[in-house]
């Protein structure tokens, strides 16, 4: 009898643990993947973005999102106006605050509510389309997305992970693979993934499935010839263009 009790109280603890295992995976799962994806939005548009830096400055927080370009697009104007010491016309450019809102969740998985903040556009490029905002928020974010070092070797068939605040929603994945690597636009590098890519996805992040590394931004879909987007055919600007992007531009992040 004793003997079957302790049978018993084995098998408690060791469902008990898989449990714990379970959850805790998911959490981190959680953590890499789900977390660290915000909304972004001006006064006329929106898309996503992914935290990718939170560090300490002079007692602050620095907090960097990198999204799209054509996401915050909308926030940038550059007129031309006449400028009385210099005697000329000169372009002038004006850059409206960005809002982005990130999410709050419970038992894991449900979104309960954002934090809505005002960001700065710092840096942005229109042919690569990408840009770098900054939080005005000063404390820091624990959620960042896992950048893989420079030399990542990743190829077609590798499982991914899009997600991106489709239509508005909260973060939301679809899953796939690396379907073709390497496709030139306008003399700019794409890669290509079956992980569905929906209208609001623009800015969000794509994944390496098994490690959860950051491995480009979705970009633009594929169309067909009648004007149909292909949900599962979308481009994604890798993380290679991305790194030189942000050197070229004098950004340091974390070691990578």
């Amino acid at each position: 009898m004793k003997k079957i009790i302790l049978n018993i109280l084995f098998i408690i603890i060791f469902i008990t643990i898989l449990i714990g295992l379970g959850y805790t995976q998911s959490l981190e799962d959680h953590q890499k993947l789900i977390y660290p994806i915000v909304r972004v939005t001006t006064d006329k548009a929106g898309g996503s973005g992914s935290i990718i830096y939170s560090g300490k400055k002079d007692d602050k927080y620095i907090t960097l999102v990198l999204t799209n370009y054509h996401v915050i697009e909308d926030a940038i104007s550059i007129t031309e106006e006449w400028d009385s010491t210099l005697q000329k016309k000169i372009a002038r450019e004006r850059r409206s605050v960005v809002y982005v809102e990130v999410f709050k969740y419970r038992e894991i998985s449900i979104p309960i509510g954002t934090f809505r903040i005002e960001a700065d556009i710092i840096i942005y490029n229109a042919q690569e389309d990408m840009a770098l905002l900054r939080l005005r928020s000063e404390d820091q974010v624990k959620d960042v997305v896992i950048l893989p070092p420079t030399n990542r070797q990743y190829n077609v068939l590798d499982q991914t992970i899009a997600v991106g605040c489709s239509l508005g929603f909260p973060p939301l994945p679809t899953t796939g693979i690396l379907t073709r690597k390497n496709i030139q636009i306008n003399s700019l590098n794409y890669h290509m993934s079956s992980s569905q890519i929906i209208y609001g996805n623009s800015g969000g992040a794509i994944f390496l499935y098994k490690t959860g590394e950051l491995i480009g931004i979705p970009s633009m879909l594929v169309a067909a010839g009648w004007g149909t987007p292909i949900p599962h055919m979308g481009l994604f600007i890798p993380i290679e263009r991305i790194y030189k992007w942000l050197y070229n531009n004098k950004i340091i992040l974390q070691d990578k």
